[in-house]
């Protein structure tokens, strides 16, 4: 969880990887709004950070896709 400097514990992106191929990141996101919920009662205010080997399909506006291609790329 990332939190803003200036507010304290507000939390701004929460986010799972994963070590599979492609990850659905519509259904990835469906469970971290429920764990977010312990954190924040505005979980749409967040940007959910998805990460996958080498595809996230789905991805829909509030979602930051990662891949391993992303963050290794020579």
């Amino acid at each position: 969880m990332l939190a803003e400097p200036a507010r304290t514990r507000v939390p701004v992106l929460v986010g799972e990887a994963k070590w599979s191929h492609t990850v659905d990141a519509e259904r990835l996101r469906a469970r971290l709004v429920r764990k977010a919920a312990n954190l924040t009662g505005d979980v749409e205010a967040l940007t959910y950070a998805v990460c996958a080997r080498e595809e996230v399909t789905h991805v829909r506006e509030g979602v930051l896709p990662i891949t391993a291609a992303d963050v290794f790329r020579p």
